[in-house]
Parts: C-alpha cells; sequence; structure tokens
C-alpha cells in the first residue's frame, strides 16, 4: 500500500466536511495537533500534566461494532463532549491540523504508535495517555514531536501506515 504526501494546496476542510469525508468503515487513525503555547491540563486519572508547546500526534483506532473512522473522528472534532478518554481533556486546548487515516479491520493502532514513538524527535510526555486498556503496553499513543516540522511529521505518519501495510488518506481541518 502506499501513502498519500500531503499537498501544500490542499484546501482545509471545516470540521462539519471532515467528518463527512471520513469513510463509514472500521479503522485507525492519528489526529496531528498544534499547542501554540505551553499549557497544563488535569488529565482524568492522569492528573495534572505539562504539555509544552509544538506538534502532537494521537493515535486511535474505530473498530467496534456501533464505532467507524466517521463517528470517532466526528467525536473528537466536536467542541462539547463528556469528556471519556484521555484525548477529551487536551483537545479543548490544541488545534487539530490534520486527520490521517486508514480504513482496515485490523487493530493497527499500537503498530502505528510504536513507529511514531520510535522517532528521536517523539517524547511521550504523559506516559499512559491514551494507552491505559493497550495490550501491547505502549508507553502512550500521544507523542510531542518538539523539533520537527509538520511535513516531516506527516511524513513520518505516513510512512508508519505503510509500513503496516495500509494505505492512509489525509484530512486537513480548517482553523477558522
Amino acid at each position: 500500500m502506499r501513502f498519500k504526501p500531503f499537498e501544500e494546496n490542499t484546501e482545509p476542510l471545516p470540521r462539519e466536511e471532515v467528518q463527512a469525508s471520513l469513510p463509514n468503515a472500521a479503522g485507525t487513525y492519528t489526529l496531528v495537533m498544534k499547542a501554540s503555547a505551553s499549557i497544563d491540563v488535569s488529565v482524568g486519572a492522569l492528573g495534572e500534566s505539562h504539555f509544552p508547546s509544538g506538534l502532537y500526534t494521537y493515535t486511535g483506532s474505530a473498530l467496534g461494532q456501533a464505532q467507524s473512522l466517521r463517528t470517532r473522528v466526528a467525536r473528537h472534532l466536536r467542541y462539547s463532549k463528556k469528556r471519556r478518554w484521555h484525548i477529551d481533556y487536551l483537545l479543548p486546548q490544541v488545534q487539530i491540523l490534520q486527520v490521517v487515516y486508514c480504513v482496515s479491520p485490523r487493530r493497527l493502532e499500537c503498530m502505528i504508535v510504536k513507529i511514531l514513538g520510535g522517532d528521536s524527535n517523539a517524547k511521550a510526555i504523559v506516559p499512559g495517555f491514551g494507552s491505559s486498556d493497550c495490550s501491547w503496553r505502549c508507553p502512550a499513543h500521544l507523542y510531542h514531536h518538539p523539533k520537527t516540522t509538520l511535513e516531516e511529521l506527516l511524513g513520518t505518519v505516513g510512512r508508519a501506515y505503510s509500513a503496516n501495510g495500509c494505505e492512509s488518506e489525509i484530512l486537513v481541518v480548517s482553523t477558522r
């Protein structure tokens, strides 16, 4: 499978259009986010955590019968929601820039995270973030990428999906 790289002229989509563009199918996704400034956030049972400014990736899956990429990512894109997962505490404080996803019934999130976390510029700054139910015992499913440009990060994410035999797609989220 191949990675479809981000193109500079890709038009950002409003959140509603991102949701509508996602397939109603099982798969794995990575949210590429930016914290414009350092922030402190209370993350449920993980407690108060410090998030330095910069780029982040959060990888998850939508594999249940009632879940699809469309419903799971749409939930992440909503501003108002009940806090259920660790990422729900962070999302109001950051900007989602891109949604990278692939359709697959296979559980790929830990394999993707292993590659993203193995990058020399990646840091799991909050141990256990997004991985409390992880069977692979991943250090986290959220990584900070402090010395990486957006273009480099998207290349790394794309290679992580390709390495796992999954053709990924990218949706650019409008920041307006």
